[in-house]
């Protein structure tokens, strides 16, 4: 015989109960100036990093020529990342201004 999970609504935690409906959860997304503070904040902090890995090697402090070399590789990827988001938010924003109301 077929159990009907009806029957079974008493018995089962508040959490699976089938006639229960999950709340509907609302996306928390930071703003927009705040995604970009962060990556501007975050490529600074890569471009520092690069510096002093570099420095340290000029004074003998690192003698891993491959930590700097990779340090100044990710300074270097952010910042064209950052720069393509630049562009495409003035290109957007030119888009914007060309249309016709």
């Amino acid at each position: 015989m077929p159990i009907d999970i009806k029957q079974l609504t008493g018995v089962l935690p508040p959490i699976i109960r089938p006639t229960d409906t999950p709340p509907k959860a609302q996306p928390q997304t930071a703003p927009f100036s705040d995604v970009i503070k962060n990556l501007v904040g975050e490529v600074d902090k890569l471009q520092k990093s690069a510096e002093t890995a570099t420095d340290r090697m000029l004074t003998g402090e690192l003698e891993d020529v491959h930590q700097v070399i990779v340090a100044m590789e990710e300074a270097q990827v952010s910042f064209r990342l950052l720069m393509e988001v630049r562009n495409k938010m003035v290109e957007a924003y030119k888009e914007v201004i060309r249309m016709q109301v």
